[in-house]
């Protein structure tokens, strides 16, 4: 791409949230009270090509990524501290050992052999997205000199720095849904227009709650991109390189 035709390209960031059938992302610009655009993406593969290709300043993406060995990640550890009463939103993240396991008994199994720890059903849920992104990202492009960089982030941790405090009700319920777009309103004026009109044909198919967690994603992205963004487990990698930290 020539100098004219980027300089002439909107800086960008996104947050990214797994969802039924693939995956949902939220783009705005880097500066607060920018406007919140969704889309839907079949793989996450397909989602990363769109950011470099828009040459995004970061997305912050809700998943695990860097998985540990045998002990639980400082990461996690932080973020269910800071979570308090909303800590049991955190699933613990899955150890590496689990990665390419077929089904839940052998990942449970090998989980108890490695850890000495079960794994329970949801964590192991989360593999094949994990995947997904371990296949498209390389450790290099959490560095802070990528673009786009990537982060891990989890919403309910971004929602509770956001607020100044962890939210009070689920997100599955009617109040926990109004307490995060009001979370969310001050840095995206128009999150109510974006959800009402978050359609497109086909999978994916994202609930309510899908779209709040890519705009709280969405929000750590800017974070990042002016260097503001909270790290918890800084420095911790696992052993294929990739980073164990959560942004908020």
């Amino acid at each position: 791409m020539g100098t004219g035709a980027r300089e002439g390209m909107r800086e960008l960031v996104a947050g990214a949230d797994g969802c039924r059938g693939g995956w949902v992302v939220a783009v705005t610009g880097p500066g607060g009270g920018s406007s919140v655009e969704f889309s839907g993406w079949l793989s996450f593969g397909a989602l990363w090509a769109e950011a470099r290709r828009r040459e995004m300043l970061a997305v912050g993406v809700d998943m695990p990524v860097g998985l540990p060995g045998s002990e639980r990640r400082t990461a996690d550890i932080e973020a269910r501290r800071l979570l308090g009463p909303r800590r049991s939103s955190l699933f613990w993240t899955p150890p590496r050992c689990v990665l390419d396991a077929t089904d839940y008994a052998e990942a449970n199994r090998r989980s108890r052999q490695r850890t000495a720890r079960g794994l329970s059903a949801q964590s192991f849920a989360l593999m094949p997205k994990v995947r997904e992104v371990r296949d498209a990202l390389e450790p290099k492009v959490f560095a802070p000199e990528s673009r786009p960089r990537a982060a891990e982030v989890h919403p309910e941790t971004s929602f509770a720095v956001l607020a100044g405090r962890p939210m009070s009700a689920s997100k599955k319920q009617r109040a926990g849904i109004d307490e995060r777009l009001e979370a969310l309103s001050d840095d995206f004026p128009d999150i109510g227009e974006a959800i009402a009109g978050a359609s497109w044909p086909g999978p994916p198919r994202p609930a309510l709650d899908d779209l709040l967690d890519a705009a709280a994603a969405a929000w750590t992205a800017r974070r990042l991109a002016v260097g503001a963004a909270l790290c918890l487990g800084e420095g911790e990698t696992d052993e294929t390189g990739y980073p164990m930290n959560i942004w908020a």
